[in-house]
């Protein structure tokens, strides 16, 4: 009887001292993958008193920024849309942005607020007010939550993409590699598809920032808690890398 009860004594102190090792090196992982998500995010390096590199093109109604996350209150009626139908132009959503010259990779993890239609959280290629690429998470009439695009060529066009109906925040990324841009998204941060491939009028810098949305419904606070920029040339641009 006593051997039994020492067994049982020794397996359940062998599988606590297991468990403990498991969560420890689990915290340890996690600590790894925390330094270098935050040594690539650039939203560490602002504050709400000081942007450093960045700019605002129409300054949001509020926002704040703590530890590397930007949470940005967009007003109701804010949007980029060149409407095709009626040629009228709203270009009034708060735009966070860098201006880079050459190729690079943009990439952002982004939590819109969905609580009312096209609310939507994108990256942005700004080169003027005619030409500009919009790559959002966004609440679609057509699709619910879905990838959604839109290219601006002096009038802008409207592409809906993946659904992702469950997920509630999702990872964007934009190349440049000359005058060609793609457009990708992933779950995870690390396995990318691309959604669309496009040109772009010939410009020696863009503006490369996030955009947020409010169209219809009241003001929306949205959520961005990783923003990189990485001035490189990409070998193919439908895989990102």
């Amino acid at each position: 009887m006593k051997k039994t009860i020492y067994k049982i004594i020794f397996v359940a102190v062998l599988l606590a001292a297991l468990t403990c090792c498991t969560e420890k090196e689990k915290q340890e992982k996690s600590s790894v993958t925390q330094k270098g998500f935050t040594q690539n995010n650039k939203l560490t390096t602002i504050s709400k008193e000081n942007l450093s590199d960045f700019q605002w093109l129409n300054k949001p109604l509020s926002f704040e920024v703590e530890d590397g996350v930007l949470k940005v209150v967009a007003e109701k009626g804010t949007d980029f849309f060149n409407n095709p139908e009626d040629k009228s132009k709203t270009l009034s959503a708060p735009l966070l942005f860098q201006a880079i010259e050459g190729d690079f990779i943009a990439k952002a993890r982004v939590q819109p607020d969905f609580t009312s239609l096209w609310n939507a959280v994108a990256l942005m290629v700004h080169i003027d007010n005619d030409n500009w690429i919009k790559f959002a998470f966004e609440n679609s009439d057509a699709t619910g939550r879905s990838i959604v695009s839109v290219v601006t060529k002096n009038l802008s066009d409207d592409a809906n993409g993946v659904v992702l109906k469950d997920e509630d925040s999702i990872w964007l990324k934009i190349v440049r590699k000359d005058n060609i841009y793609s457009m990708l998204w992933s779950k995870n941060g690390k396995d990318f598809k691309m959604a669309r491939l496009t040109t772009m009028k010939s410009a020696d810098s863009v503006k490369i920032g996030i955009e947020f949305q409010s169209p219809v419904g009241d003001s929306a606070k949205h959520q961005v808690d990783y923003f990189e920029i990485e001035k490189t040339t990409v070998q193919d641009l439908r895989k990102g890398e």
